[in-house]
């Protein structure tokens, strides 16, 4: 059953409303975080920014993995995907993309059962794919429209795109929540993996700053919030 706009904090969000995680924080400071909308996909920066140029991308509709979107709707998310791994690599350098898919509550995750994708600076962070194909059974995909069928057996997976653009597929079970972000944490030796927790964020408001222009959509110009 999909979920009322009260119960998923990213439709809340995405329908304007400011009772969710962002607005109780930043409603008076930015409108909205929206730095790149297309018909069907938004793309925002991450409350809890482990780094500068934390990136989600976002369907704006409601649904719990990546793996259950359509044929069509993967071709637009493989564009966005496309024009984030693009300006993330052009402003930052090296990149990694990584969605925990769960089609229940009780499979781990970061908490929002909204399906998202993460768009991560990998900076002075180490690539952890070794420490994944250790750890997790794995295929390799040949592009992401793959993750729907590839996935389709699977309650719950990690979908992972590497610093050199290699795509994974990984049969990961429930995990702990928001694994992947205390992963990477770690590597930087810094507690800052809860966005939970998070508060008003310079590295936010400088993601903002510094990738607004840069992830305009050609066919929707983002609102750019007054900083």
């Amino acid at each position: 059953m999909r979920p009322t706009l009260i119960e998923c904090d990213f439709c809340s969000e995405l329908s304007g409303n400011s009772d969710n995680s962002f607005g109780r924080i930043y409603a008076e400071l930015l409108g909205n975080r929206i730095l790149s909308r297309s018909s069907q996909f938004v793309v925002i920066p991450s409350l809890g920014q482990i780094v500068e140029g934390y990136l989600l991308v976002v369907p704006i509709n409601h649904f719990t993995a990546l793996g259950d979107l359509s044929d069509t709707l993967l071709q637009e998310f493989a564009a966005t995907c496309e024009r984030v791994g693009r300006t993330l690599k052009s402003q930052y350098g090296p990149y990694i993309f990584f969605e925990h898919g769960t089609r229940s509550e009780g499979m781990g995750g970061c908490g929002i059962y909204h399906a998202h994708l993460h768009a991560v600076p990998l900076a002075e962070v180490s690539d952890p794919i070794e420490t994944l194909k250790k750890r997790f059974p794995y295929m390799e995909l040949s592009d992401l429209s793959e993750i729907s069928k590839r996935g389709a057996e699977l309650s719950s997976y990690l979908f992972y795109q590497d610093s050199h653009g290699r795509l994974y597929l990984f049969d990961s079970g429930p995990l702990p929540s928001q694994f992947m972000r205390k992963l990477l944490a770690d590597s930087l030796g810094t507690r800052d993996w809860d966005w939970r927790i998070a508060g008003t964020e310079e590295r936010l408001l400088s993601t903002v700053r510094r990738l607004s222009e840069h992830l305009k959509s050609t066919t929707e110009s983002a609102h750019q919030p007054d900083l």
